[in-house]
């Protein structure tokens, strides 16, 4: 089972099928709501029996109501006792099933119950196909839900685009092509191929949103102001931050004069423009927003919401930067304690923000308290990835690479081994995840320092590194590098040049005759160094468009067909150059000017079989 990223801050409160939440209303009035909802609940219990049609109507609303105020496990249970009543009255296929399901399935993922959201969408979307047909609009809408679910799993998303892409079309039939929903669809769209890797795909997608939605709605309405901050969002993950920030203040700008009914989105919009600020080395200008942002999110969901979380880690770590030490663990127990009480002491967000005072203790010196620490953040992951091998593996891999890059070889060598160990007990030796954390230790053992190399297991954020972790799991997934783009374990060159055993690093020689000349001295060598950027099964038009952006840099590609079993990979390489620095200083290039994230630097050996 894959990691589960936990960015269901970003997931919840989007679904369509009902599932709404009223921005900008201050506690004190979401307090009187759940005060009149549990009489009206007590009330209809009382005239009509618990089993009514009535009393599942007001625990929905009820339910709503204590997600709207981050009393997740009590809206789970309202939630689920409304759609048991409404089952039974209605059958599992009708579509005010189908509704509560979703609305359930949103409280799942409020409490980190991925498998149990993922099974409740399944089911809607396999009861709206038998009531109202597969073209039908709110079948389309069910598609678009369980794809947002899916594309926390790596190996899923590619189901999740094809839900999206089967929905755009039914959407555009039933409504019209610049309807609301046609752009929300671009936007879920756009998320799952920036989570792909598939960047030019995403900011396309992202483009169609904001195009529909400044026509329909004009260039003052809050969906473009979202549309604008996914659009600044891609660009800052990209390394652009500079370009992505008049985006960025667009966003705000267009919330700001949107007044109070839009403040959570206001906030939502600071916080990204502090990422393209802290990306751009202005930490000043950073916490300025930050701060705006966290008085907005208490004006409206008080102080112990969830919500506020990352956004007290990310001030934490601006004060943990400028040598404001105490004023980083202040903010850090702040989120942990927040974390703790609203979502227990098992909950992954535990793991980090212990993990972030982990590394605030050890800078401090404080080696026993941070050993200790270091531990219980550990031990809180083994117990969430609880018979998920490969989610605790990715976890241990990922929080590895922050810590190497940090300074702390050691602590991060444990936490890779053992992720590697576990890797191989669940998949062998040779599999694609195996063989990339196992470079990343032969990297980590060899270096006398640790490297400023982008790592080959994780993408790293545009954030600060200790941020690193925080980052990948609440707002976008991290993971591992997916199979098309691997350099594959126990595979064999077909043709001309050498072999790619597994976990080797020797990539293939150019053929003769390629289209790019590779130029001195990289072509006389006989020995050097070799970018590979990707590898894929059959005829693939991606290839075509990474080989084109890449010769648009001037750089010498070539192909090479390698075999493992009986299929047939196309890979892509760049040089060879004569030496390692040369080659590693281009693919530095290639992931700043091309969005590429993994370009691999392998031994390259001329006519070796």
């Amino acid at each position: 089972m894959p990691t589960k990223s936990l960015f269901a801050y970003w997931i919840v409160g989007m679904f369509w099928c009902g599932i709404w939440s009223a921005p900008g209303v201050h506690a004190e009035e979401r307090l009187t709501d759940e005060t009149r909802v549990q009489r009206a609940v007590a009330e209809a219990e009382r005239q009509f029996g618990p089993d009514s049609s009535v009393t599942a109507a007001a625990l929905t609303q009820q339910g709503e109501i204590l997600l709207a105020l981050g009393q997740d496990r009590e809206a789970d249970k309202a939630l689920g006792r409304a759609v048991a009543i409404l089952e039974k009255r209605l059958g599992r296929d009708h579509p005010e099933v189908a509704e509560g399901r979703t609305k359930l399935a949103r409280a799942k993922l409020h409490l980190g119950e991925w498998n149990a959201a993922r099974t409740l969408l399944e089911g809607v979307v396999g009861g709206l196909e038998r009531s109202l047909g597969s073209d039908h609009l709110n079948t389309a809408s069910a598609r678009i839900n369980l794809a947002r679910v899916l594309m926390a799993e790596p190996e899923q998303r590619a189901t999740a685009a094809r839900l999206v892409e089967q929905a755009i079309p039914v959407l555009v039939k039933g409504l019209w092509s610049d309807h609301a929903r046609v752009a929300e669809a671009w936007m879920v769209l756009s998320r799952i191929r920036f989570a792909q890797g598939r960047i030019d795909d995403s900011l396309e997608s992202v483009i169609k949103a904001l195009q529909i939605r400044e026509k329909s709605l004009g260039g003052e309405h809050p969906l473009v102001a979202e549309s604008l901050r996914e659009r600044g969002q891609q660009l800052v993950a990209r390394r652009e931050p500079r370009t992505a920030e008049p985006f960025l203040r667009r966003s705000v700008e267009i919330l700001t004069r949107s007044g109070g009914s839009a403040s959570l989105e206001l906030a939502e919009s600071l916080e990204r423009l502090a990422d393209a600020h802290i990306a751009m080395q202005r930490p000043v200008e950073a916490e300025t927003q930050l701060l705006k942002a966290l008085r907005l999110r208490e004006d409206a969901l008080g102080k112990e919401h969830p919500a506020l979380v990352k956004l007290l880690n990310d001030l934490a770590l601006l004060r943990q930067g400028a040598d404001d030490l105490a004023g980083a663990e202040s903010l850090f127990r702040r989120a942990l304690a927040i974390t703790e009480k609203r979502m227990g002491q098992n909950h992954l967000q535990v793991a980090f923000i212990v993990g972030n005072l982990a590394q605030l203790a050890a800078r401090r010196g404080q080696n026993r308290e941070a050993d200790g620490l270091f531990a219980r953040s550990v031990a809180v992951a083994e117990r969430y990835f609880q018979g998920n091998a490969l989610g605790l593996s990715d976890w241990l891999a990922n929080f590895g690479i922050v810590l190497h890059k940090e300074g702390a070889g050691e602590r991060a060598g444990v936490l890779l081994r053992r992720a590697e160990s576990l890797l191989i007990q669940q998949y062998g030796r040779e599999h694609p995840q195996v063989v990339r954390v196992s470079r990343v230790i032969q990297e980590l053992e060899g270096a006398a320092k640790p490297t400023t190399a982008v790592p080959v297991v994780a993408q790293p954020p545009a954030k600060p590194l200790s941020d690193a972790m925080q980052q990948a799991y609440t707002i976008t997934p991290a993971t591992l590098v997916p199979l098309d783009s691997l350099l594959l374990p126990g595979a064999t060159t077909v043709g001309t040049g050498s072999g790619a055993g597994s976990g080797v690093t020797r990539q293939p020689a150019a053929p003769t005759g390629t289209e790019n000349k590779i130029s001195s001295p990289a072509g006389a060598v006989k020995q050097g160094a070799v970018i590979h950027l990707s590898c894929f099964a059959g005829e693939s038009p991606s290839l075509t468009q990474l080989e084109e952006k890449i010769r648009a840099l001037s750089l010498p590609t070539y192909r090479k067909m390698i075999k493992k079993g009986a299929a047939l990979y196309e890979c892509l390489f760049v040089g060879p150059y004569a030496t390692r620095p040369e080659a590693e200083a281009v693919a530095e290039r290639i992931r700043t000017q091309t969005g590429v994230d993994h370009p691999l630097v392998g031994r390259y050996i001329r006519g070796e079989p």
